[in-house]
């Protein structure tokens, strides 16, 4: 005779559901909700991967604010104020100085127009620093086309720099023009170049509104991601430390450089 089957225990454990998935975001959905409710953006991101739409738009705001620049500063200018506190500069010869303005002009002329690379290039490289960092640092198991998106998305507040920058260039002093900080979102831009090392000015750099913006963006859609559960403070600490690295090594860099 067979074993009457035992009730189910009260102390079972309860089956897990998989996590609720929201409806599908419109790409302009995506676009809007990255600065008005991020999470929703980035809980899209694991359905669709996609991240050509934001490169494409960041492409084309550096682009007109290139042509901007070129219209009402021009190149000249920009080297020559790029030039200030420059020692190496300052040492040579006012025929070698000619020399290195106009070599200087040509390169920063036509870089500019190729925005949509470096653009792509330095989000490959910023995806592969925080993906094996996520990854392997703490488990967090995120696709590589996946963690490519989620920095995408994360710079989209570039896109309120870049139309910022223009505007200013259009109404501003070409004479105080700086490329490396055209508006003023950030305490080194109020140093004065000639009588400030220019260490200190890019560490000061680093405080950007939207530098920041970036990394608390980068830091949520890392921790949504994750196949581990991550909390948001934590994720947004990891991108920073990265940040922050990033950007104190540039000003050490450029120190050096004189």
């Amino acid at each position: 005779m067979s074993s009457p089957t035992p009730p189910p225990s009260s102390f079972a454990p309860a089956p897990i559901s998989p996590e609720p998935q929201q409806p599908a975001l419109s790409e302009p959905s995506r676009i809007v909700d990255t600065f008005v409710a991020p999470s929703k953006t980035f809980w899209d991101i694991r359905q669709n991967a996609s991240w050509w739409v934001p490169w494409l738009l960041m492409s084309i705001v550096a682009i007109g604010f290139w042509v901007t620049v070129t219209q009402k500063i021009g190149i000249d200018q920009v080297v020559r104020n790029m030039m200030v506190n420059n020692k190496q500069y300052e040492q040579q010869s006012p025929e070698q100085q000619e020399r290195t303005l106009a070599i200087v002009a040509t390169f920063t002329k036509y870089s500019g127009y190729l925005s949509p690379i470096f653009i792509l290039f330095t989000a490959l490289m910023t995806t592969l620093g925080l993906w094996v960092t996520f990854n392997f640092g703490m488990s967090a198991e995120i696709p590589f086309g996946r963690a490519m998106a989620i920095v995408m998305y994360g710079w989209l507040p570039s896109l309120l720099s870049g139309i910022l920058s223009a505007i200013a260039v259009w109404f501003g002093n070409p004479e105080g023009f700086r490329l490396e900080s055209p508006i003023g979102t950030n305490p080194g831009h109020y140093m004065d170049p000639q009588t400030t090392s220019k260490f200190v000015i890019g560490a000061l750099s680093s405080l950007d509104v939207f530098g920041l913006w970036i990394v608390i963006l980068l830091g949520i859609g890392f921790a949504l991601n994750a196949k581990k559960k991550l909390s948001i403070g934590s994720s947004i600490a990891v991108v920073a430390v990265w940040y922050f690295l990033i950007k104190l090594g540039g000003a050490g860099l450029a120190a050096l450089r004189g």
